[in-house]
């Protein structure tokens, strides 16, 4: 006689099962004092090697004559200033020219030449 296939329930129970004793495996492992000090361990050494390697690129970048990350937020936030100042001088003088009174008066030469008339001589035949 054949053995009837597994079926979605039994499947379920077994991964239930596992599940269970998967969990109970890792909360005796990581409630241990040693598994504490060896993840400390090891985040520890993850900082320092990146503490590391960022002075050695930074070092590298130098050298090349390229600009770091700093350099770039550093270039970065002094554009964005420098836009919102643009920006509210552009206001303001948008207020000033709509003004009324004309806020802003026109700068340039005066127009005082005329041009020329027939009896002048200066017009085209």
């Amino acid at each position: 006689m054949a053995d009837k296939p597994p079926s979605m329930q039994d499947f379920s129970e077994l991964v239930t099962t596992w599940e269970r004793q998967f969990n109970e495996f890792s909360n005796q492992v990581m409630g241990t004092d040693e598994f504490s000090r060896s993840i400390n361990q090891w985040q520890k050494a993850q900082l320092e090697f990146q503490k590391n390697f960022s002075e050695a690129m930074a070092k590298q970048l130098a050298n090349f004559n390229m600009p770091s990350r700093d350099d770039v937020i550093t270039v970065s936030e002094q554009l964005r200033e420098m836009d919102a100042r643009l920006t509210r001088i552009e206001k303001m003088l948008s207020k000033a020219s709509a003004s009324p009174q004309g806020g802003a008066k026109k700068v340039g030469p005066k127009r005082t030449r005329k041009p020329p008339t027939k009896e002048s001589g200066g017009g085209a035949a």
